[in-house]
């Protein structure tokens, strides 16, 4: 086993996915006949992969993983399935993905109104099991077109609002994956209490520079770094309004078509790129690229170099995920709390970092 951390969290997993192509679907078999189907444009094969899963876990030292349905095939009933069987290893973010089926299939047209009633009602029936909304908001998915006509920036705020409101009814978290980050920024500042995940971070350097200029303005914007080269974590930790306090390790462990390869024109090498991207790579690989051995050398890196401290280390691998997720850790006291140069200002109410209530051996009063 492997340990970086006291608690270590890839907040950002797909493990109820083959990556093949749903022939059963019609739309699918199509695209699969062409020799286009590349494992985002249609409906997939779906099944249980958490044993692989739970094997790169213990190798790696990963203590949990929060699990994004996402791809067109996946259901919320799946996931919570997942988390049932391994309670202490997985938790789930919900989407409207049993509307986004019917949609794919021609049976509907997406509403807000449905959506809604599918998230919402996850998040009763699955309490405690979905403590996020994503990974694509809900009326989104690329490469397929969910809805007849794109909704206008007023629209499209009104309905990030919608799902936001249902994140701090219930207390979970929401996803950002798509643009303008403009609108980013509003919602972010609209919903101080609800903490925001921006998938992936930014792909380039000007991208995670972009995002920190984001993070860095709204106190509840957190990057995913799973995918980052020891270089952009430098830029985030750096930059003094972003630092380790607003960074979570996440990867899209699982999902395909990547590869550990770098992306074209940019010069922080070895990166994860698109395999469809490159001329001549497979649309989708046959084996399951290894994530978490390449991104903790990139922790170590950045440690070696002296950028971070283990206790940052400590919040970027898992603290700041337990926090936001409320997932239950060991002891009280594991993670940095206090510390005006982390905390800025708002140090004191980093005391206690993680509430008594998600403590499984609480410190005696």
């Amino acid at each position: 086993m492997r340990y970086e951390a006291r608690f270590v969290v890839d907040t950002h997993a797909h493990i109820t996915t083959l990556y093949k192509p749903n022939l059963q679907d019609p739309r699918t078999k199509e695209i699969a006949e062409k020799g286009l189907w590349n494992g985002l444009n249609g409906m997939l094969e779906t099944f249980d992969n958490s044993p692989f899963t739970l094997y790169d876990m213990d190798r790696y030292g990963v203590d949990m993983c929060i699990l994004k349905p996402s791809i067109i095939g996946t259901t919320n009933e799946m996931q919570a399935k997942i988390v049932d069987k391994n309670p202490d290893k997985f938790r789930a973010c919900c989407s409207d993905q049993k509307l986004k089926i019917k949609v794919w299939r021609g049976e509907v047209e997406w509403t807000l109104e449905a959506a809604i009633e599918e998230v919402e009602a996850a998040l009763n029936w699955g309490k405690g099991k979905f403590v996020d909304i994503g990974e694509f908001a809900p009326g989104m998915h690329p490469g397929i077109q969910i809805r007849k006509k794109p909704p206008t920036s007023r629209e499209r705020l009104d309905e990030f609002r919608a799902f936001l409101d249902l994140a701090a009814k219930y207390g979970v978290c929401m996803d950002w994956h798509e643009r303008p980050l403009t609108l980013l920024s509003r919602v972010a500042r609209e919903y101080p209490n609800v903490p925001i995940i921006f998938c992936h971070g930014g792909h380039t350097e000007e991208g995670i520079k972009n995002a920190c200029g984001l993070a860095g303005r709204g106190e509840n914007i957190y990057l995913e770094t799973g995918c980052w080269p020891a270089e952009y974590f430098e830029i985030a930790i750096k930059n003094p309004n972003v630092g380790a306090k607003h960074l979570i390790w996440g990867h899209d462990y699982g999902n395909v078509p990547q590869y550990i390869t770098a992306h074209p024109g940019e010069k922080y090498l070895p990166s994860s790129s698109p395999g469809f991207a490159q001329s001549g790579w497979p649309r989708v690989p046959t084996y399951q690229t290894d994530f978490w051995g390449w991104s903790l050398r990139q922790i170590s890196k950045i440690a070696d170099w002296n950028l971070v401290t283990q206790d940052e280390i400590n919040l970027i691998l898992g603290g700041n995920a337990a926090k936001i997720f409320k997932l239950p850790v060991p002891f009280e006291r594991m993670f940095p709390e206090g510390r005006p140069d982390i905390w800025g200002i708002h140090w004191e109410k980093s005391i206690p970092f993680i509430p008594k209530d998600q403590v499984q051996h609480p410190d005696q009063p």
